[in-house]
């Protein structure tokens, strides 16, 4: 039972000095009703074997999408903690749909868009905000003063202070753009803020709906669930992200068609924009984690392949600062080769 502090505790002495908090049988626990609430209700659902894609599956790994296509069962469906982050996201994506609702530029949200090339597999998502448009300005400051004594200050703070920016930058409106909004953690969100880039399946999921709607701009809003903090990366259409879209597409229309399955995700892959190892989070967050690479939780891949990772990135760390390679650093470029990766490529790449 998940234990706190509430109304008719009892305290049970513990070993040097401590206390256990425990519940009598009057009380209740609001964390647990709480956990329960989350969990509940969310069982994984039975697959089908189906002949589209869904628009958050692109840019994904090939293998875990081919399984899911043709109705083979998980074998890591997802846990209580990794349900409880997915519903921490959509809490803050409906606080920005409030807002934006409230700033009076909120035009559609989670509309469905498909889209298909001739031959090929359609794709098929939600968008989660279409915004823009000329907002009556005087009567969106009045709603906001009477709606948002429900939320945090802040919220009703900032919500006037964007449309107070509004009404002095675009007295004739906004174009519509699509918002399609992600939340992260404060490492993930300086990731992309330092490089100004966002995750690549975000872009092609927002490309879809782009090209869906024939729409020219995008952007994605990333939350940092830490500190709030916000970045927006914009997307494009036309931009050379579809060429991307389309051979994804392609890739998975052959294979399910062809009952043909791609082959492993690599545990270990080299970023080139970062140019640095990382234990691949495809194969980590894998539903199919055991019945693929015989591992049992994320825990046994990230015990198994960060370690190495660590060392690797080490020895790119001496390449750039030009030191000489250890013995160890030697062995570490053996291990690399030994798994395909060519060393001069990576080399070239850290020039660029």
């Amino acid at each position: 039972m998940e234990e706190l502090f509430v109304k008719n505790v009892i305290k049970k002495p513990k070993l040097m000095g401590e206390t256990k908090c425990i519940m009598s049988n009057i009380s209740w626990g609001f964390a647990q009703i709480w956990n329960q609430s989350l969990e509940e209700g969310k069982a994984e659902r039975v697959l089908e074997p189906r002949n589209k894609i869904w628009a958050f599956e692109i840019g994904g790994a090939y293998v875990d999408r081919f399984l899911k296509m043709t109705a083979v069962q998980p074998s890591n469906p997802f846990n209580p903690r990794s349900l409880r982050k997915f519903e921490a996201g959509n809490i803050w994506e409906t606080i920005v749909g409030y807002v934006l609702s409230r700033a009076g530029i909120l035009i559609k949200k989670q509309e469905w868009l498909s889209y298909q090339y001739d031959g090929l597999f359609p794709v098929t998502g939600k968008l989660d905000f279409l915004a823009g448009g000329k907002p009556d300005y005087e009567k969106v400051f009045s709603v906001i003063n009477k709606e948002f004594d429900w939320l945090p200050e802040f919220i009703s703070r900032a919500t006037k202070k964007i449309v107070q920016r509004l009404q002095e930058q675009y007295p004739e409106g906004l174009e519509n753009i699509i918002l399609e909004i992600k939340s992260c953690s404060s490492f993930m969100f300086e990731k992309y803020e330092k490089k100004d880039t966002a995750n690549p399946s975000h872009k092609l999921q927002l490309f879809h709906y782009l090209k869906a709607k024939n729409m020219p701009e995008g952007h994605i809003v990333y939350i940092s669930k830490d500190d709030a903090r916000l970045l927006e990366v914009g997307v494009f259409n036309p931009s050379p992200i579809e060429e991307e879209y389309k051979k994804d597409i392609e890739y998975m229309t052959d294979c399910v068609s062809s009952n043909q399955r791609p082959p492993l995700e690599k545990p270990i892959v080299f970023d080139k924009e970062w140019g640095t190892f990382s234990a691949n989070y495809k194969v980590g967050y894998s539903s199919y984690l055991t019945y693929l690479y015989g591992l049992q939780n994320q825990k046994e891949f990230d015990d198994k392949y960060k370690p190495t990772v660590e060392r690797w990135n080490r020895v790119i760390q001496r390449k750039i600062d030009g030191k000489e390679f250890t013995d160890n650093n030697k062995m570490a470029l053996d291990e690399m080769k030994a798994q395909g990766f060519d060393l001069e490529s990576l080399w070239e790449g850290l020039r660029e």
